[in-house]
């Protein structure tokens, strides 16, 4: 393996620990700077401060720069790193995705709610009400601070270079497993940790699959924006979305199973469609190349024309063709110094995880 992608472990390791560490500091800071919450407004205040700090600087800005800079990195390779080249149309798919997924999500989440409650654990809310009348601004920064942002940094830092670097390491089910894990514990709050794993390694399968970070990006910011939307909906009981909440606490249980399943399929239909569609340009790539290409015989390989490119075999995903049938990509194994710094910050999420249970620490 090149010296690059030993870079690029140091690098994710430093970025990582970005994440966790800001998280944490972020939080102390938030809570010793006490700032009042009595209005809807002032509350939007302290969660502007907490987002902006943690979203934009260090789960974005931070590990822009180490990518660039230590990564020896131009903005656009930077970009390509975390998976954001062109955008496609049928990215917009995960639009729809997106909204399913909320309506999974809410079940999951209800779920393991229940189950923290059987032992013995207490769900607080220390909400700040909305006001009496709607105020578009405030739903305005809220859809900013709850669905734009996370959507934007959170995926260029989780499922960007993070998952780009582990796919050097890891086959498909490992990567998705391990942006799972990641992702979950990197929220460390016990309410939030197992619907976000099972969303990590949702989001970690689409990029690998798509080969492109838009569609967790849509689908990310659609989630929390149907989040954000349901609230304020339920709160001033808008004709689209209002009493969304009571509906499903009165369908009852058979009914909400059926509900449950049918979001599924056609979540499951969405990327299903996503892939269909990817996979016939892909296709139709490769007949582009063989058609100018050579096949060799003896070997079984297609030879394509012009001058050797391992960058051109990689874009039009013909390694099997051209290097052959039983080609298997190699992998890198870690230096036990990044190995370390990983696992590290690992424990570190799970003890503050650990804390939202036992005494809502962080929370």
């Amino acid at each position: 393996m090149p010296d690059s992608v030993k870079r690029d472990y140091r690098a994710v390791s430093y970025t990582l620990a970005s994440c966790v560490i800001g998280l944490i500091f972020t939080r102390i800071l938030v809570y010793f700077a006490a700032l009042p919450d009595d209005t809807y407004g002032q509350s939007l205040a302290g969660d502007a401060l907490f987002t902006i700090l943690t979203q934009v600087v260090f789960f974005a800005a931070v590990p822009f720069c180490i990518y660039k800079f230590y990564g020896k990195r131009n903005v656009k390779q930077v970009f390509s790193f975390s998976s954001a080249g062109k955008f496609k149309s049928y990215y917009l798919l995960a639009i729809p995705l997106g909204a399913a997924v909320f309506f999974v999500t809410v079940g999951v989440s209800a779920l393991w709610t229940s189950l923290l409650k059987l032992t013995g654990y207490t769900v607080s809310s220390s909400s700040t009400p909305m006001p009496e009348n709607f105020v578009f601004g405030f739903f305005l920064v809220d859809i900013i601070l709850t669905a734009v942002l996370p959507a934007v940094c959170e995926e260029f830092c989780m499922r960007g270079g993070l998952l780009t670097t582990a796919q050097n390491t890891f086959k498909t089910v490992g990567c998705i497993v391990l942006c799972g894990i990641a992702f979950g514990l990197f929220h460390q709050n016990i309410r939030q940790v197992f619907y976000t794993s099972l969303f990590g390694a949702l989001a970690a399968f689409i990029v690998i699959k798509t080969k492109s970070i838009y569609p967790a990006m849509l689908m990310h910011f659609t989630n929390n924006f149907c989040s954000v939307f349901i609230d304020y909906a339920d709160n001033y009981d808008w004709a689209i979305g209002g009493g969304f909440y009571r509906f499903i606490n009165e369908i009852g249980l058979f009914p909400l199973i059926l509900l449950f399943l049918a979001v599924a399929a056609f979540g499951t239909f969405m990327i299903m469609l996503m892939l269909y569609i990817r996979d016939k340009r892909v296709i139709k790539k490769k007949m582009q190349a063989l058609s100018d290409s050579a096949f060799d015989a003896t070997n079984k390989r297609v030879v394509l024309m012009g001058e050797f490119d391992a960058r051109r075999v990689e874009k039009l995903e013909m390694e099997k063709e051209v290097y052959g049938k039983d080609y298997s990509r190699p992998l890198y194994k870690p230096e036990p110094r990044d190995i370390m710094v990983i696992v590290a910050l690992g424990v570190v999420t799970i003890l503050t995880t650990v804390f939202t249970y036992v005494w809502g620490f962080f929370y």
